[in-house]
């Protein structure tokens, strides 16, 4: 059985590959995930037995459910999972469109949330579940958000949506598991330009070389996340060769610390959640709800 065990969704170019290549020099095995058989076979043959490919759509659920299992069947364990796996926006949302039926337009492409947010939920929610099945139960969760999660888009305003999302979700996954006294840890980075698949190579090529994030910074950021057990529910910025933790704004007042702090929790019954007593108190009830 391997030391440690890694996911990677987006494995086989990129951010993803630089990360792979760095789990497997650091004795790593590794299961890539993604849509580019030609390039994902050709990883997996480079590094022999210590890498997995497997095809698929991180959109789709059910492909991500084969990634993990086959994953926990070849090595028994999954340690750490990097959602990394992404794609641009393919629609203009604030071009004037044209009717198409009932004076309204068409339904607009929104793959970028189903691969970018919806996908980083699914990979999310996997890892939770084989962490726990560990033999020695944790593991580590890295989403891959933006600097459009942390800053306005204006031209990939759907990106910016989705990455704003991993953002949220990483900082409350992280935050709900360390107040619960889990041995996860979920962060997630936010890189700014790396000239990667989704830009096209006439931006790559005018890109200034000062504004540039190489992946090497992107490593740097998995490396002390993986060596550092304390860092979770952080939202990592990377930009050229520097990355930090960016803070949370501060609560504007004590309403909103009393609502997004978690003091409400004083007013629940021991052992529910906010869902939980939420549920029952819509259906009028003190007891469970089925």
């Amino acid at each position: 059985m391997p030391a440690k065990v890694a996911i990677v969704t987006g494995g086989a170019s990129g951010i993803g590959l630089a990360v792979v290549e760095y789990l497997v020099n650091a004795d790593w095995s590794v299961t890539i995930v993604d849509l580019n058989t030609t390039t994902g076979a050709q990883i997996a043959e480079r590094f022999g037995d210590r890498v997995l490919f497997v095809r698929g759509n991180v959109a789709v659920y059910n492909d991500q459910v084969n990634a993990f299992a086959l994953t926990e069947e070849r090595w028994g364990q999954v340690d750490f999972v990097f959602a990394n796996a992404g794609i641009v926006d393919r629609l203009d949302f604030c071009r004037p469109a044209k009717d198409f039926d009932r004076g309204a337009p068409q339904e607009p492409d929104s793959l970028v949330i189903d691969v970018d947010l919806k996908g980083v939920i699914w990979s999310s929610y996997l890892a939770l579940h084989f962490f726990r099945k560990n033999p020695q139960k944790g593991g580590k969760l890295v989403m891959t958000s933006s600097s459009a999660g942390l800053y306005s888009a204006p031209d990939v305003s759907l990106y910016s949506a989705a990455k704003y999302g991993v953002v949220g979700l990483a900082r409350s996954l992280g935050q709900r598991l360390k107040d619960d006294g889990e041995p996860i840890t979920i962060n997630a980075i936010c890189p700014g330009a790396v000239p990667t698949a989704i830009f096209s190579k006439e931006l790559a090529d005018a890109l200034p070389s000062e504004v540039i994030t190489p992946t090497s910074t992107i490593v740097e950021a998995i490396k002390y996340i993986l060596q550092d057990a304390t860092v979770t529910g952080q939202a990592i910025e990377c930009s050229g060769r520097e990355f930090s933790a960016r803070p949370v704004l501060p609560y504007l007042n004590e309403a909103a610390e009393f609502t997004s702090g978690g003091k409400y929790k004083e007013l629940i019954s021991a052992g529910d959640g906010l869902m939980e007593y939420s549920i029952r108190k819509a259906a009028g009830t003190n007891g469970s709800v089925s």
